[in-house]
C-alpha cells in the first residue's frame, strides 16, 4: 500500500521516507540529542559533546549522529579536527509537511467517523 501525496512532482510515494524517518526518531538517545540542540544554549555539537550528554561512548554518538544526518534532520560540517552537527532546517521543513500530510488523512478519516 502506498501513502501518496499530490505534490508539484506528480504523486509521490511517502511509506518509506515517512518510515526511515520514524524509525530515525524511535529513539531515546537521538530524542536527547535533538532535544539538546533544540534548547538553543549551543547552535552547534561535537561527537564529543555529544557523548558527554548522552553518557555514552563517541562510537555510539557517531552513530546516533550519523541515523539523524542520513535521514538529514542534520548537518554534518567539518571544523578543525572536529565535526560539528547542526539542524537542517529546509529538510525539517519538508519533513513536518509530510508528517503534517499523515496527521491530516488520520484526522479527516477520525472526524468522518466521528460525527
Amino acid at each position: 500500500m502506498m501513502l501518496g501525496i499530490d505534490s508539484k512532482y506528480g504523486n509521490v510515494d511517502l511509506s518509506e521516507e515517512l518510515e526511515e524517518l520514524f524509525k530515525a526518531l524511535a529513539n531515546i538517545n537521538r530524542l536527547i540529542l535533538i532535544s539538546n540542540l533544540a534548547s538553543g544554549e549551543k547552535e552547534k555539537f561535537s561527537v564529543t559533546e555529544m557523548a558527554k550528554i548522552m553518557g555514552c561512548t563517541q562510537p555510539a554518538a557517531s552513530q546516533h549522529l550519523k541515523v539523524l544526518k542520513t535521514v538529514k534532520i542534520l548537518n554534518a560540517k567539518k571544523q578543525g579536527n572536529y565535526i560539528y552537527y547542526t539542524f537542517n532546517q529546509s529538510a525539517l521543513l519538508k519533513h513536518k509537511e509530510k508528517i503534517d500530510f499523515l496527521f491530516g488523512c488520520v484526522l479527516s478519516k477520525c472526524n468522518k467517523i466521528e460525527k
